[in-house]
């Protein structure tokens, strides 16, 4: 069998690569393609262009002899039309159980509240947190803009989480995000 066959993942498609995004010796594989280690969520491949241009630039630079690990946790985003977006990092997977907490506003006396059953009420913003054994491996936002850093900070942490209420209010859950 000839190389490449022998180094695709069966899970999770691509190229395995080790921490450089280097394949084999002075092959180099970045984007789409690289299946790597990702030292908190295991291995796995993503295809978001955020890592296409971050893998690519480390997957250059080390071709050059810079040595660097891959570390990146990328994301990414989508506007579904004037009034809704929404931004994701991490294993942002249907199949993993989910905690969601959504901001209510009341109309009539303009005070924020937070819940985490949406019921058929209608919430404008919220986060919803992706878990395996407790611990935050997936963010995705809805209407929350600009809080990347916060969840890339929570995944890293790997930590055990049962505040969800607490760890919303870090997301800033309650401000308008126009």
């Amino acid at each position: 069998k000839q190389w490449y066959q022998r180094r695709v993942a069966i899970t999770a498609g691509g190229y395995v690569v080790n921490a450089e995004l280097e394949a084999r010796s002075n092959l180099f594989v970045a984007g789409d393609a690289a299946c790597f280690y990702d030292p908190v969520l295991g291995r796995r491949r993503v295809e978001h262009h955020d890592h296409a241009v971050v893998s690519g630039k480390l997957a250059g630079q080390n071709m050059t002899g810079a040595s660097q690990p891959y570390h990146h946790q990328s994301m990414f985003w989508s506007d579904l039309g004037p009034n809704v977006g929404y931004e994701a990092i991490g294993l942002v997977d249907s199949s993993l159980p989910t905690v969601g907490i959504w901001a209510h506003k009341d109309l009539t006396s303009n005070l924020a509240e937070i819940k985490t059953d949406p019921g058929n009420e209608k919430y404008e913003q919220g986060i919803v947190f992706y878990m395996k054994e407790s611990k935050v491996v997936g963010v995705l936002t809805w209407n929350i803009f600009g809080k990347i850093p916060i969840a890339r900070t929570v995944i890293a942490s790997d930590e055990e989480q049962h505040d969800f209420a607490k760890l919303a209010k870090q997301f800033d859950i309650h401000a308008e995000h126009n």
